[in-house]
């Protein structure tokens, strides 16, 4: 001992021991690292997509809106008859437009085909605005369409799904096409020609809105005999809500089915690949008659899942803005819907709910959920909300528009034509933006994995 101290001799110790455990646990580390690193940036990455197909939807909602409506007020008025009934004439405007944006959207779209602009990134950026918008303002040309024809129809619920019925088959038939799918698959980059009858073809793909909005005319059809016949808010509400839960609750379990549907007959056509033989004995050519009627049936039933699937998306949409709608304006305001009600109460709706839907699909997009049922729930509603903020919005800009024509005496058609423009501005704007901080995001996500593997090694 030395003073107070005194040296113990050192145990006896396994060198080569101690260095594999911390070999091991720095591997661990290093392990644990690299796991919270990666579910940082793809938590990251999965709100940058998120955040993007939520402005590219409301972005493309709002105008398809405007757009429609100012061609609208242009055609109707060009066509003047006075003789004929304001049904007929709007229902001709809308087919005339209807035709119009069906020629020219695919023109577009097909001369705008592999336009890559990387060191000028404001005209890419504007490019790619354009490829956004075109889908949706043929969705909603023919979405007015099928809006006009139904209110010609009246309240006759059987003659609403008649015509409802129509619409559904021409786009199961446009699905179900090899041409379509072919035009499809070469407009995604996923090879074959990109002609303008691919681009023409691959658009009638966007007949989804149309249908949807038909089938949702069939469904809300006694909820809105309900709400005239209780009268008062409260209870109008309260109806709304107990449909929204009723097709909420069937629209999952259609989507289910029909999920479950489409994952049996693939593994049936696996199992025929796998073992031709399986399709039966007989001549060859009994054969190849037996599996062209099994391959067409296949086809028209995979398009009859997608349309069906894709119409009570829209439904189930609706259903969500109708039941917000009824408890902000009908039970809050008083008002009978936000077109009723002022331009201020539709802003605040459509400000709030652009910040409270966009948080709440990123939120919604990284949750993990463990049923299925709840799973198709999340995915509903991530679509759902970035529609119904640029319904939202579409509603403001209508009851604004609305209301400027009552303190100066313009022309209608002028008013939207200047709105319209405003608007395309507006939304050149924000999307520039939008591009710009994605793009620094996406440099941030992969500096801070590209920094992970630097310290690791």
């Amino acid at each position: 001992s030395i003073g107070e101290f005194r040296f113990e001799p050192l145990a006896p110790c396994d060198v080569a021991a101690e260095l594999a455990e911390l070999r091991q646990a720095y591997s661990k580390l290093r392990r644990a690292i690299r796991v919270r690193v990666h579910k940082s940036v793809s938590d990251d990455s999965i709100v940058a997509a998120t955040a993007k197909k939520f402005a590219e939807t409301s972005v493309g909602t709002i105008v398809g809106w405007m757009t429609a409506q100012t061609c609208h007020f242009a055609i109707f008025r060009w066509l003047g008859s006075p003789d004929v009934s304001h049904a007929v004439k709007s229902l001709s405007a809308r087919l005339i437009y209807a035709a119009l944006v069906s020629a020219v959207a695919p023109l577009i779209s097909w001369s705008l085909r592999g336009v890559e602009l990387h060191h000028m990134h404001f005209i890419a950026d504007q490019v790619q605005l354009i490829r956004i918008c075109l889908p949706m303002v043929f969705a909603w040309a023919w979405k007015d369409v099928v809006s006009a024809s139904l209110q010609m129809a009246g309240d006759d619920l059987w003659l609403q799904l008649l015509g409802t019925l129509f619409v559904t088959s021409i786009l199961v038939a446009v699905e179900s096409s090899p041409q379509y799918r072919r035009a499809t698959d070469a407009v995604r980059g996923h090879g074959g020609r990109r002609g303008l009858r691919t681009h023409v073809m691959a658009m009638l793909g966007n007949l989804g809105l149309a249908v949807g909005f038909a089938w949702n005319s069939i469904f809300s059809w006694a909820p809105k005999r309900a709400f005239s016949a209780v009268g008062a808010p409260l209870f109008v509400f309260m109806v709304q809500v107990v449909y929204y839960v009723v097709v909420t609750s069937s629209i999952i379990l259609i989507g289910l089915c029909l999920r479950g549907r489409g994952r049996r007959l693939a593994g049936r056509e696996h199992l025929v690949e796998e073992d031709p033989e399986s399709q039966g004995g007989g001549h060859d050519a009994e054969r190849l008659v037996t599996h062209s009627v099994k391959s067409i049936a296949d086809d028209i039933e995979k398009a009859g899942r997608s349309v069906t699937t894709s119409a009570l998306h829209f439904v189930y949409a609706w259903a969500q803005l109708d039941t917000l709608n009824a408890l902000f304006f009908t039970y809050l305001l008083g008002c009978d819907g936000p077109t009723t009600c002022g331009y201020q109460s539709n802003f605040y709706f459509a400000f709030v709910a652009t910040f409270a839907f966009a948080r709440a699909a990123a939120m919604l997009k990284m949750q993990r959920r463990l049923t299925r049922w709840n799973r198709h729930s999340a995915a509903l509603m991530v679509k759902a909300l970035s529609l119904n903020t640029g319904w939202a919005w579409a509603n403001f800009c209508k009851t604004a528009i609305d209301e400027a024509a009552t303190h100066v005496p313009i022309d209608p058609l002028r008013s939207y034509l200047l709105c319209t423009a405003f608007a395309w501005m507006g939304i050149t704007f924000l999307h520039r933006s939008l591009e710009v901080e994605l793009r620094a995001w996406d440099r941030h996500c992969r500096g801070e994995a590209e920094s992970c593997e630097l310290i690791l090694r």
